[in-house]
């Protein structure tokens, strides 16, 4: 046999070059390495459909390497060809700045881990995740099905398929399928409690096209409530609200009987309306109203962005990092504050402000405790330490909100599991600051052996703070509006609280116009 030719291109070196380097240093003097050709003398087209067949993570380290292939990594052409390989069957690429790297990190961050209390070992298993999911953006377990809801709105649910392993591991039986159970949905709830068994009923709100009035032509799109039977996905009940009123949450609280779900609208404003769940499966028509919930009727002028609920309470975080409670019952009052000196029993659904150093994010309700994540990425515990789920270290109760050192990530548990969701969105600013300096040393609350503090609960460093703000409003109306906000964050009685909206009010209409333009020093 003759001798095999060796291709020409085995001989060439390929050259990674940026337009704003010069020659490689020392090239002239390199002999018998042939002459290397520079990257950039490639088609851009083939360079794109080269680095789409790379895996994600090295796509992303190669775009890290220089700035030429930083701008070749980051168009948009590369990351449709990833996209169609990880989710052949995704036909649009959704919506932002940049919609095919978005819809490809989407999936390829998304996930849904498990690990099952009690036992000797402590394995993290993966369930099995929808193919047509774009994303993970929600997900909730009940007793027989797991609902996951993906970033298009479509909800997924699917079999809580947990057997155990030959090794005595609990893990996901891989034969289990999921189905499709509505399509443009915004949110969904259950009963709040942690034990499955309970959560018999799937309330979802979406967004449907509603035939017009009499006389009208065309259709208009309406929020509704429909309402599914966990067990089988079957729908049993149906709401439909005014297309005016677009909500974006929803949270239930109170009994079976006396159901209350809570809907947060798009302007930041609480609705909520009561139905009977036992009555939901019977074939007859219902009269529900619809009203404002007390929070926003007694504080018009608070923005509520998100809300929790357990049970017997509800949590709600403004758009300016306040957190409002609304607690129904004195036991877990005492639980959460250690005291029922602020409890109304006549007045349960009034609000009540915590104060609170920094802005707060997200937050978890449990039947006795809470979890508080702020600004700055930490997570502040409070109520109910019995059985030590605050995290503390003990199991000392917590009447005002302590620090605890865990990170915060999305995590939902139940009696029988803990899961774990993951999938990261680009278009998602990072929710998180730097911690400025003077905070970054010390702890603003003291350990239990630390003695007695000098400032107890921050009251001091808080009321500096509202004086910050009431200082910083530029007339006397923005003081006086800001003033009203700082007494609903105040922990005061009821009674207390109205008396001082009642006074500001009088002070503010007698005021009249005089708060246009600048403050004087005398103001």
């Amino acid at each position: 046999m003759g001798e095999k030719a060796v291709p020409s291109l085995r001989r060439r070196r390929v050259k990674r070059s940026c337009p704003s380097c010069g020659p490689e240093p020392g090239g002239e003097e390199k002999k018998g390495r042939g002459n290397p050709i520079s990257v950039q003398l490639f088609p851009p087209e083939l360079v794109e459909h080269i680095i789409s067949f790379l895996p994600v993570r090295d796509v992303v380290a190669l775009g890290q390497t220089c700035h030429y292939f930083r701008e070749v990594c980051d168009t948009e052409g590369v990351w449709r060809r990833i996209c169609r390989r990880l989710s052949p069957r995704l036909r649009e690429q959704g919506s932002g700045v940049r919609p095919w790297k978005r819809a490809a990190i989407l999936n390829y961050t998304k996930g849904l881990y498990f690990q099952a209390f009690g036992g000797r070992r402590r394995c993290l298993s993966k369930s099995v995740a929808p193919l047509l999911a774009h994303g993970y953006r929600r997900f909730l377990p009940t007793k027989d099905h797991v609902f996951i809801l993906d970033y298009v709105g479509t909800l997924f649910f699917f079999k809580n398929a947990l057997v155990s392993s030959t090794l005595g591991q609990i893990q996901w039986k891989r034969a289990c399928r999921y189905v499709v159970l509505c399509r443009g949905a915004k949110d969904f709830a259950s009963d709040p409690r942690c034990d499955t068994v309970y959560r018999k009923y799937l309330y979802v709100l979406a967004t449907r096209e509603q035939l017009g009035v009499a006389g009208a032509t065309g259709s208009r799109a309406c929020d509704c409530v429909e309402v599914y039977l966990q067990s089988s996905g079957q729908r049993v009940f149906k709401m439909t609200f005014h297309h005016s009123m677009s909500f974006k949450q929803i949270v239930l609280v109170g009994q079976e009987t006396q159901r209350a779900l809570l809907l947060l609208t798009e302007e930041g404003k609480i609705y909520s309306l009561v139905v009977n769940e036992t009555q939901l499966d019977q074939p007859r028509s219902y009269t529900v109203q619809l009203a404002l919930r007390k929070v926003s009727h007694c504080l018009p002028h608070l923005r509520v962005a998100c809300m929790a609920s357990n049970q017997s309470s509800t949590v709600y975080i403004t758009d300016q990092g306040g957190v409002y409670f609304e607690v129904h019952t004195p036991g877990v009052y005492r639980d959460l504050f250690g005291t029922l000196q602020a409890f109304d029993p006549l007045d349960q659904q009034m609000p009540l402000a915590l104060s609170l150093p920094a802005k707060i994010l997200f937050c978890a309700l449990g039947y006795n405790h809470l979890g508080l994540v702020d600004e700055f990425g930490r997570i502040f515990m409070q109520g109910n330490n019995r059985y030590g789920q605050l995290g503390t270290g003990d199991k000392m109760d917590r009447g005002e909100p302590t620090q605890v050192p865990l990170c915060a990530c999305s995590l939902c548990s139940t009696r029988e599991c803990l899961y774990m969701l993951s999938s990261h969105d680009i278009e998602h600013h990072p929710a998180y600051r730097d911690l400025p300096a003077s905070r970054v040393v010390g702890n603003p609350e003291p350990s239990p052996g630390a003695g007695a503090p000098q400032d107890p609960g921050g009251t001091a460093q808080a009321c500096e703070e509202y004086l910050s703000q009431i200082h910083s409003c530029p007339t006397l109306q923005d003081r006086m509006e800001k003033m009203k906000e700082i007494v609903g964050w105040m922990p005061l009685m009821a009674a207390q609280k109205d008396f001082f909206w009642e006074a500001l009010d009088m002070l503010q209409t007698a005021a009249g116009g005089v708060g246009e333009g600048p403050p004087t020093p005398d103001s």
